[in-house]
């Protein structure tokens, strides 16, 4: 019998919500996974979600649509911790759930909603705990300092300098259903039909297809798909410019050092392109319609276009979102999640 501690995710991921959630959990489970044994619930997963996890090293509990909240609490062991990451855990639930376990952890990105988690997790940058409603003896990890990224992204000393000659970076997260790859491939061609570009695309892409037909537009265009963390390390180190969603993947391109452009793709995005805009971590931060509702003064394509004719003529604003990235990512938040969840396990 296993004396490590236990700990249970709850979190789902597809072609509609996409992934965030699941590499949030996972990003945790891969820092602890020496100090604790680890099961993940998910309602209904896909085969590449079940994939993911299982990689991972991590055992799945399938949940069905139909009373998925009721089969997971009786999942729950009394010794253990539950981390919950999703949009669908309101109070009512996360008060059972924390009648039931050791204790509760809720990753967040909202700020919507009274909170009765033991510890609120929310990596996003300009949070405070002054913008929560929560229980009295809630603990607060918020801010860069505690991203949730996987360890590969995670270097305390650096990846080294930003190669002048690399290609672009371009991933528009796990599922894009837009296909706002396209919009940003269309771009880098109007700036310069001949440059290398990486693309990255998420299980969930919608049109692998028309990203193909492109390759006649961009001859240099590379594609890759359901890349590993190393191997996205490895993408982002020799690139010299990423262009993103601005979602986690933003926050591992700043993890890693390089110049960024990032495209909100989503609403619960704002609060971390604000951030990104505001503390000047990004080259250029552009909000869609998505988020607007209105008609745009100018495209997409044109906005990302003159980003990157900014980011090739502004070595002086590329130096110091740099500078800026190392502010706010030093590496280690792994060692203090080690230290938050320990210190979890062996209160009462």
């Amino acid at each position: 019998m296993s004396d490590l501690k236990s700990i249970l995710f709850r979190a789902d991921g597809n072609a509609q919500i996409g992934l965030g959630h699941i590499m949030r959990c996972l990003a945790v489970a891969d820092m602890l996974k020496e100090k604790f044994s680890m099961r993940f619930a998910v309602v209904e997963p896909m085969p590449e979600v079940r994939s993911l996890i299982e990689k991972a090293g991590v055992s799945i509990i399938s949940l069905s649509e139909s009373g998925q909240q009721n089969t997971f609490l009786d999942q729950i062991d009394a010794d253990e911790i539950v981390v919950l990451d999703g949009y669908s855990f309101d109070e009512a639930f996360q008060q059972s759930v924390r009648s039931q376990a050791r204790k509760l952890v809720f990753i967040d990105d909202l700020l919507t909603g009274h909170q009765v988690a033991d510890v609120i997790i929310n990596h996003a940058g300009g949070v405070s705990e002054t913008d929560y409603e929560a229980s009295s003896g809630t603990q607060f990890c918020l801010g860069p300092h505690y991203a949730l990224l996987r360890p590969e992204f995670l270097n305390p000393t650096g990846f080294g300098p930003t190669p002048v000659a690399g290609p672009i970076f371009v991933s528009m997260g796990g599922a894009d259903p837009q296909n706002t790859s396209l919009s940003v491939l269309e771009a880098i061609r109007h700036v310069d039909t001949t440059l290398p570009v990486h693309i990255v695309l998420g299980p969930f892409h919608p049109n692998r297809a028309a990203i193909e037909a492109f390759q006649n537009q961009l001859p240099n265009l590379t594609i890759l798909q359901n890349l590993s963390a190393a191997q996205m390390v490895d993408e982002l180190t020799i690139c010299c410019l990423a262009i993103t969603a601005c979602s986690t993947i933003a926050y591992e391109v700043c993890a890693v050092n390089r110049p960024l452009i990032t495209v909100v793709t989503a609403d619960n995005q704002a609060r971390l392109a604000q951030f990104l805009s505001k503390e000047k971590l990004a080259l250029s931060v552009n909000f869609p319609t998505l988020l607007t509702r209105l008609t745009p003064v100018i495209s997409l394509e044109n906005m990302l276009m003159l980003a990157i004719q900014g980011f090739q003529f502004s070595p002086e604003i590329v130096a110091e979102s740099l500078v800026n990235q190392r502010r706010f990512f030093d590496g280690r938040s792994p060692e203090r999640f080690r230290a938050l969840f320990h210190t979890l396990s062996y209160e009462n």
